[in-house]
């Protein structure tokens, strides 16, 4: 025995026994009791969730996923957490589901009634789109090679299933998610879609809207409402401009924004020059802005009630999230709050798993609590994840 602990067996054992000493002392969450920082005037220090609303009045929820490969069984994993709040069973919600079939998109609808209002859940699922475009990355495999198990896990779970949505997104492959989701938000918003822009139906019922987007959704979601806007006409854009005013709150999980819009970003001097905007402000958020301004919300819908808020949920290990930019001059009725939270375990300080920390964030108790029950501006509920997922 002492034979075999002798030299660079015992050099090996000394360390494997010191790494495990240092995982069971050396492992700490920094947020796991979140941070919430804010930007803009007058800034509440709460902001409520889908059920605190859907408890006022009728409201109709948008929730887009991210990167990586979903199908309609992330649309039910979220979905629970509503019927376990209302005590229902998964049946007992009304459900359905559009699709043409094939490599082909659809949505998940989920209704519940809350409070005696109606609370419709529409989830879009979208990366079937991108099949055909991630079987030419995985075909460049290097299955048949020696790898390590974790690079190799990795390789073809966080970039080649995952990060290969990023990369078809903002590209002209792009373009039929782009199409789709303009397709599903100008009607969540009452109009229909075409390339001429969002018509607003006549007669249509009008809704208290929330957006949840997660990871790249965030980044397709603020796509779909500008290019909506920029694509339509002046005497549709009045109408668009009552429905945004709609809008209550817009949930980002893991923030893309700031990251792929540098994939359009314009170095030409001159474009600066003849920009007019808040170039501090990021484009979502001015969007949002002009529709809701005073004066305009006074000449098409009363005045909203309480501020637009947008809350972006990032953790500072994920590597592929970023807070939302608010500017120096956000309008009085819009506030950002950008939450700071730990989705796993860091390990002496130098490294969170990237995997879990890219998306763990709706397994994420605080998250959770957050985005359905809001938060009180001094402690963050926390819901558990449904036994079923």
């Amino acid at each position: 025995m002492c034979e075999w602990l002798s030299g660079k067996r015992f050099q090996l054992l000394q360390v494997m026994l010191l790494s495990v000493a240092a995982l069971l002392y050396g492992c700490s969450t920094p947020y796991r009791t979140p941070i919430v920082e804010y930007s803009g005037e007058n800034t509440g220090k709460s902001f409520e969730g889908i059920m605190s609303y859907a408890a006022q009045g009728d409201l109709r929820v948008v929730w887009l996923h991210g990167m990586c490969t979903h199908s309609i069984k992330w649309a039910l994993e979220r979905d629970a957490f509503i019927s376990g709040t209302l005590r229902e069973s998964m049946e007992a919600a009304e459900s359905s589901k559009s699709s043409a079939g094939g490599n082909q998109p659809y949505r998940v609808t989920r209704n519940h009634s809350v409070s005696g209002n109606h609370l419709e859940m529409r989830y879009l699922v979208w990366s079937a789109l991108n099949d055909q475009a991630k079987a030419v990355v995985k075909s460049a495999s290097f299955s048949k090679y020696e790898r390590a198990d974790i690079n190799a896990a990795l390789k073809e779970g966080l970039i080649d299933d995952c990060f290969s949505d990023a990369v078809v997104y903002s590209g002209p492959a792009g373009d039929p998610i782009r199409n789709w989701i303009r397709g599903e938000v100008c009607d969540a918003l009452g109009g229909a879609y075409s390339s001429s822009g969002c018509r607003i139906r006549d007669n249509t019922d009008r809704h208290k809207t929330i957006f949840v987007a997660e990871s790249l959704g965030s980044k397709i979601l603020s796509d779909a409402l500008i290019s909506i806007w920029d694509l339509s006409s002046k005497r549709d854009k009045a109408e668009i401009e009552r429905r945004l005013a709609e809008v209550q709150m817009i949930f980002l999980l893991a923030n893309q924004i700031p990251l792929l819009s540098a994939a359009t970003h314009s170095s030409d001097p001159t474009a600066l020059k003849m920009e007019t905007r808040d170039t501090s402000l990021s484009p979502l958020v001015e969007l949002f802005a002009a529709a809701r301004t005073e004066e305009k919300a006074r000449s098409f819908i009363e005045a909203p009630g309480s501020q637009l808020k947008f809350v972006a949920f990032s953790d500072p290990n994920d590597l592929l999230s970023y807070p939302l930019v608010g500017g120096e001059h956000l309008p009085q009725d819009i506030s950002i709050a950008n939450v700071i939270v730990s989705n796993d375990t860091t390990f002496l300080g130098k490294l969170e798993r990237p995997d879990t920390a890219h998306r763990n964030y709706l397994s994420n108790p605080a998250v959770i609590g957050a985005v359905f029950d809001g938060y009180d501006g001094v402690a963050f509920s926390r819901r558990s994840v449904p036994a079923s997922q």
